[in-house]
């Protein structure tokens, strides 16, 4: 599609054309049951017929580019994680208007082990119309009876890549080729192109004359072809295909580049970390205007959607000044969503911005400001459900309550800068400092085998020292020295028998060391005696943690990024169950008190 053409396109994303609207009339003005008889059964207008499909074809691909999906397979799947006890209990009923109740529960498995890439766990326009279907009871698309219904018709459409739904959603989405996904807001655009509900066709009419041509074509499958963009019955035309009208595909990628820092105060772990915490706690722009101030040192604008707004600041932080822009709904990263974004290009008042995350090249607003080159963009969220934050002495844009790694957002990629840094403890004692100075020394090993940024590297190296406090008294306490005197009498005592491998073990008395660390290492749970040993694992173990903690961390609802250190001694004892519950309550807990009194006697110094 030529440039002027494309242009053309995204300014019908901001205005609602009269042209297509009119347009959408001639099918519905058709007679919408055929003048001629298969074998004496009427069926819908084929161009209506088709119509329906296209539009369900869309939304199920819309819906993918929300996602930031390739493959309806990838979204079964997530919808299948989603589905609450109750949704999967009601939409049961729904399920029943398609298919037998006995294979319910079989239908769930199907969605729930979904794979495109797999051959037998790729669905079928069956299943895919199921899942279109699941999808609207859930709410996550808007489709009326009708287009399931389609959808669920073209099953008995011949067996072919060009009307497999599966494969034809893969191939828009760019799974099957270097394509990019069309944004939500191109989507409307092309559903718009093939016309409005027919407000003289009530949809209880269209959904009976749909599901007769569904056993009508269930009776004659062998009968039907397809040739151009028609479904035939014989000689007879069921469905005829209206061309989609779509923008061009090309992929646009950028290349990364990270904001220039300032020189910056070389502060301790503890006093950055502090400070961090406190200033991330703030609203968007604060933490925006905070970063640049103090660390960023690069001009920038801020999009706020919600008040149609663009502010341009010096890299100091200071407004220069603002204008108004015209920009689409939502926070995803093909909505033109929130995020950390450069700038590139500007055409007839359209923004070209990078994403931070994928480093594609996407349509963002339309404005009659110039923006200059290679200026960092800041997109404000709509929702409280994200937040901008400063991490590693970058500024990061992720989920609001815990960072996750979420493919429908712009949210910013892991970091893997790192620091060399000295390790000091308060002790007089050359066990702990030992154990200090391997947390030191591993610092780099570690971060790579165990796929963690600096300032998380950091906070785990202080639990894992500090976790010595109420486990074994940094390896002093009398219990701690017989256990290791006596490994086996302890697995005896436990009913192991003479299997020690159920024991804890080490001053941090853990009892799983994790696999990387086993083969990198080379290390048995007898070698943790050692402080170098011990202080490895123990944070590797840590670190294993701090991951699942993520994961669980929205059933607790005072858990958030900033306090994740308090609650991982939880699930370092087992109790997971009190994460979940949320009765986990470490203000309250003498032991985390020993943690985060021991905490203070280690300093972090980077270098």
């Amino acid at each position: 599609m030529p440039m002027r053409r494309y242009f053309a396109f995204l300014f019908s994303l901001l205005v609602f054309s009269p042209v297509i609207a009119g347009a959408a009339t001639d099918v519905c003005a058709k007679p919408f049951v055929s003048i001629r008889d298969i074998q004496d059964e009427e069926i819908l207008h084929p161009q209506l017929t088709g119509t329906l499909y296209q539009r369900a074809f869309l939304k199920l691909a819309q819906r993918l580019s929300l996602e930031n999906l390739n493959t309806v397979e990838s979204y079964a799947h997530t919808l299948s994680l989603r589905l609450t006890k109750e949704q999967t209990e009601s939409f049961k009923a729904e399920y029943t208007r398609f298919a037998q109740a006995d294979s319910y529960e079989a239908f769930l498995q199907i969605i729930k082990k979904a794979d495109y890439w797999k051959s037998s766990l790729r669905l079928p326009n069956a299943y895919v119309a199921l899942v279109a279907a699941l999808a609207r009871h859930m709410g996550e698309i808007h489709l009326n009876t009708a287009e399931v219904e389609a959808l669920w018709l073209s099953q008995n459409w011949p067996a072919l890549d060009s009307l497999s739904l599966t494969r034809q959603l893969a191939q828009l989405s760019g799974a099957l080729d270097k394509r990019r996904h069309l944004t939500v807001a191109e989507y409307t655009v092309s559903l718009r192109a093939l016309g409005k509900d027919c407000t003289n066709i009530t949809e209880q009419t269209l959904q009976k004359k749909l599901r007769e041509d569904f056993w009508l074509t269930l009776r004659n499958k062998q009968a039907t072809r397809f040739a151009g963009s028609k479904v035939l019955l014989n000689q007879d035309t069921l469905v005829e295909l209206p061309a989609l009208r779509l923008p061009s595909q090309q992929l646009r990628l950028g290349e990364a580049r990270p904001v220039a820092l300032k020189a910056y105060a070389n502060e301790d772990f503890r006093t950055y970390i502090g400070k961090r915490h406190e200033i991330n706690r703030k609203d968007n722009l604060e933490v925006i205007r905070f970063f640049h101030g103090n660390y960023g040192d690069a001009p920038f604008a801020v999009v706020n959607k919600k008040e149609k707004l663009i502010q341009f600041f010096r890299a100091d932080g200071q407004e220069l000044s603002r204008n108004s822009i015209e920009t689409y709904p939502g926070d995803e990263l093909n909505s033109g969503g929130a995020g950390i974004y450069h700038f590139t290009t500007q055409q007839d008042g359209f923004v070209f911005l990078q994403a931070e995350r994928d480093l594609q090249i996407r349509a963002a607003f339309k404005t009659s400001a110039s923006l200059s080159r290679d200026m960092v963009v800041y997109v404000l969220p709509e929702t409280a459900d994200h937040h901008f934050r400063i991490r590693n002495h970058r500024l990061t844009f992720g989920a609001a309550k815990v960072f996750r790694n979420r493919m429908a957002y712009n949210y910013s990629p892991m970091n893997r800068a790192f620091k060399t840094v000295q390790i000091k403890v308060d002790l007089n004692d050359s066990f702990a400092q030992n154990y200090a100075q391997a947390l030191q020394d591993e610092k780099t090993t570690l971060m790579g085998l165990l796929n963690i940024e600096d300032d998380e590297y950091n906070m785990l190296a202080e639990f894992a020292f500090a976790v010595m406090a109420p486990e074994t008294n940094y390896g002093k306490n009398w219990k701690y020295r017989l256990k290791e005197l006596a490994p086996v009498v302890i697995a005896l005592l436990k009913g192991n028998g003479l299997d020690t491998d159920e024991n804890s073990r080490g001053p941090t008395q853990i009892k799983r060391i994790p696999q990387v660390i086993i083969d990198k290492y080379k290390m048995e749970k007898s070698d943790l005696k050692d402080p170098k040993s011990a202080a490895i694992a123990t944070l590797a173990f840590s670190a294993d943690l701090l991951k699942d903690l993520r994961n669980v961390a929205w059933q607790h609802p005072a858990i958030v990024e900033e306090n994740l250190q308090d609650y991982l001694y939880y699930l370092y004892q087992g109790r997971r169950w009190e994460i979940r519950n949320a009765t986990a309550t470490p203000d309250q807990n003498a032991s985390i008190k020993k943690i985060k009194k021991a905490v203070l006697l280690m300093t972090i110094q980077n270098n």
